[in-house]
């Protein structure tokens, strides 16, 4: 050490300072390299958690039934942009929330945590076997010699109770009574009701739906709120038809559409609650919609005739008690529609699909789908004349009860 001490020192700093000069002047000579994936991550970031704080507000071309929409007097950037895109104007929040059917999640408290469980109870029992909200599965998971023992036989199918919603008829609040002059019939009653104690309810979750004959030319959507050119006038008919054969029917025309197209079925799921709440004799809800897609009209006895799709949601996704009962009048009434217009049903009649759509709400809850955008008024009017003479069919048989 006393023989190499200022060498090896100087020796060892003067390598280490050479070195970081040469990298900063081969750096120079690169140039800055900006970093392109830190950018994205952080803008993408930045602009979601400013699309969930940022209110979009309402396109003023789109009006509900109930009141008018209220918008930003300088529409923000976002706001034109979607505006240009011709979507709808609901929050973010509901795109993000209220977007996936499959998900049904609002930023309601009760509604999201009622949701999650459900979502988190159906993925262990497809996982695992296992039902955590059923006593008889798990003491099946503690003493597996119980799933030896056999369950007692169903009952048939005509022996089986009917359950239906609490008989507690609601006092009659402000929002039954609400008028729009531009609604078809009953003096423009937002709830419109034909017949004491309804057997039948209508509501149209997607209730700007229209037909091209009779939207302006260049439209990219077939939507409209002039009333009588959308799928609330056919409902009307199809309330009116159901009156003549002796039915008595509520029709709901509250705008379920009014924030956009994403939270129609969060929209409507209250409205069809209010609907059983304020009308607790309805024994049957039927959701009425058009098909997104064209559909060829049928020719039945001469006349040109939209066909006619009933939408039966399951239990794949999300917990749904009601749908084997759905699925049993859903075949009963594509069996009675098609014996009185043979051709009218779109393929089988019948479409299942995973989603619940608003169906678990009670027994005898359908999705119908009369024609597509392509339908002109007249084919609707025929086919809700036959689908009200099937339905009536089936009240008069007993597959519906009847209210007292």
């Amino acid at each position: 050490m006393a023989r190499w001490p200022k060498p090896a020192i100087i020796w060892l700093r003067q390598a280490r300072k050479n070195r970081y000069w040469r990298n900063r002047r081969q750096a120079s000579a690169r140039g800055w390299r900006i970093p392109w994936t830190s950018a994205l991550l952080y803008g993408l970031t930045l602009a979601l958690a400013g699309g969930v704080l940022w209110k979009v507000p309402a396109r003023p071309d789109i009006a509900p039934v109930e009141a008018p929409v209220s918008h930003a007097s300088q529409p923000s950037w976002m706001d034109r942009t979607l505006t240009s895109m011709r979507e709808p104007g609901p929050t973010f929040q509901a795109w993000l929330n209220q977007g996936m059917p499959i998900m049904g999640l609002t930023l309601n408290p009760h509604n999201f945590s009622v949701h999650l469980k459900g979502l988190a109870l159906t993925a262990i029992r497809s996982i695992t076997g296992v039902q955590l909200d059923s006593l008889g599965g798990l003491l099946k998971m503690e003493i597996p010699q119980l799933a030896l023992v056999s369950a007692p036989p169903p009952l048939p199918s005509s022996a089986q109770p009917v359950v239906t919603h609490p008989k507690t008829k609601s006092p009659r609040t402000k929002a039954q009574d609400a008028v729009d002059p531009a609604l078809p019939g009953d003096g423009g009653r937002v709830w419109a009701q034909l017949g004491a104690n309804p057997e039948v309810g209508i509501y149209q979750t997607h209730s700007h739906e229209s037909f091209w004959a009779y939207v302006p030319a260049g439209s990219t959507t077939a939507y409209s709120t002039q009333w009588s050119k959308t799928i609330v006038q056919v409902g009307w008919w199809l309330a009116q038809d159901l009156q003549s054969h002796g039915v008595s029917v509520v029709q709901s025309r509250v705008d379920n559409m009014s924030e956009g197209v994403l939270a129609s079925y969060n929209k409507s799921y209250y409205t069809a609650k209010d609907l059983m709440k304020w009308y607790p004799s309805v024994h049957m809800l039927m959701d009425l919609h058009r098909a997104t897609q064209d559909v060829p009209a049928a020719d039945i006895h001469g006349q040109k005739v939209a066909k006619i799709l009933i939408v039966v949601g399951t239990n794949k996704l999300l917990p749904n008690e009601y749908w084997h009962q759905n699925l049993e009048v859903a075949l009963k009434l594509a069996k009675a529609l098609g014996q009185l217009a043979p051709g009218i049903l779109q393929g089988q009649g019948i479409d299942t699909v995973p989603y619940r759509y608003n169906q678990q709400l009670m027994p005898a809850d359908l999705m119908i789908e009369v024609g597509g955008p392509n339908s002109t008024l007249s084919e609707e009017r025929y086919a809700v004349n036959d689908l009200a003479e099937a339905v009536s069919e089936l009240i008069r048989s007993g597959v519906i009860p009847k209210a007292p």
